[in-house]
């Protein structure tokens, strides 16, 4: 095989997907029993003045979905409204780095002084696992003062470049401790694209999107995408000035827009179904290494919500909150998508709905 991926003239081929993947593809939103979700998020409903919450719940035999709120001013949120998912990126961003390295493009041991040009803060033996695991040592240059930044001046050409300028401090020494960084994505974000020669968007859509038949999954955020529930912020809707410096910011780390079917697809297909991965590299990425309460594989936690024991991650960006995790010992996966990254209700909604 060819040690370049191309887009679209030499595209890969991925294993068939399973018969019970390929079922729930073909199930349409009215075929949802709603009923159990939908009761578990009604008492929410009139605290939720100016924003929503959808909830989807999969079992492998029955989905169950729920919504309440708004999507925008004057329109209802529905299961079938999409939201910027946030962190939840990154599993898609560790499922790709694998894929490439299944395909024989790389080797999550190297170091990224393959990939990445010199830099005085950027320990050139760093491997491109411990970008995956947050054991870099790199400091987050994706902090909360960059985001009020890039709100207040949407239209700064916030380029690799800036954000490689911004790393300018090493917190430790690689391999020795876990400390999250978006950081660490950001640059296999910019492996990814060196590796293939394409920008990522065309990767993921390549490898995740068009295999999946994920309709509802956008490589991007964008206030044009249509069904985009408007980001909340207390009184203020930030649709109009959210689309354009964070969406550079975040490319690799925060910025898919999905809904809650497309989301619980990409879960099912990557955890219950195994179509995405080979069993090596999904023993990779589910190796978890305790980090005091954390407990971090590749690009994916093991958590514990609602007493049971889940792989998945948590995303917020902009003004949105995620939460995609699956019980593979139930194989029973849960999304929760939020339009209001304050919300005080939504860990009361996930011990809920994942009792």
């Amino acid at each position: 095989m060819s040690s370049r991926f191309q887009v679209k003239t030499n595209r890969l081929h991925l294993p068939k997907m399973k018969p019970s993947l390929a079922f729930f593809l073909l199930l349409s939103t009215n075929s949802f029993c709603q009923d159990r979700v939908q009761e578990l998020l009604n008492p929410f409903q009139d605290s939720l003045m100016n924003y929503g919450l959808v909830a989807l719940v999969d079992d492998g035999a029955k989905k169950e979905s729920g919504a309440v709120g708004w999507a925008s001013e004057d329109n209802p949120i529905s299961i079938d409204n999409r939201f910027c998912i946030g962190s939840v990126t990154k599993m898609y961003t560790a499922t790709l780095v694998l894929k490439l390295q299944e395909l024989g493009q790389m080797n999550i041991q190297d170091p990224i002084s393959k990939y990445i040009e010199h830099h005085a803060f950027i320990d050139g033996e760093i491997t491109v696992k411990q970008l995956l695991n947050h054991t870099s040592g790199l400091m987050d240059i994706s902090d909360a003062k960059l985001a009020n930044i890039a709100l207040l001046e949407p239209d700064k050409d916030y380029n690799d470049a800036y954000l490689l300028s911004l790393i300018t401090a090493i917190d430790f020494d690689r391999g020795t401790k876990y400390a999250y960084s978006n950081t660490n994505y950001f640059l296999l974000r910019k492996i990814i694209e060196k590796i293939t020669d394409n920008p990522y968007r065309d990767v993921l859509t390549e490898l995740i999107i068009d295999p999946l038949q994920l309709a509802s999954t956008f490589p991007y955020h964008s206030n044009e995408i249509e069904g985009l529930a408007h980001p909340i912020l207390g009184d203020q809707d930030l649709h109009e000035i959210s689309k354009t410096a964070t969406n550079r910011i975040s490319v690799g780390i925060g910025n898919i827009v999905s809904d809650a079917n497309d989301v619980n697809t990409f879960l099912r297909a990557l955890f219950i179904d195994k179509t995405i991965l080979n069993e090596e590299s999904l023993s990779q990425m589910t190796n978890f290494q305790r980090h005091g309460k954390t407990k971090i594989g590749l690009g994916v936690f093991e958590e514990s919500f609602g007493g049971k024991t889940v792989y998945g991650h948590t995303g917020r960006a902009i003004s949105y909150i995620a939460y995609a995790h699956v019980d593979v010992e139930s194989g029973t996966s849960y999304v929760l998508l939020c339009n209001n990254a304050n919300d005080p209700y939504i860990d009361e909604a996930i011990e809920n709905v994942c009792e």
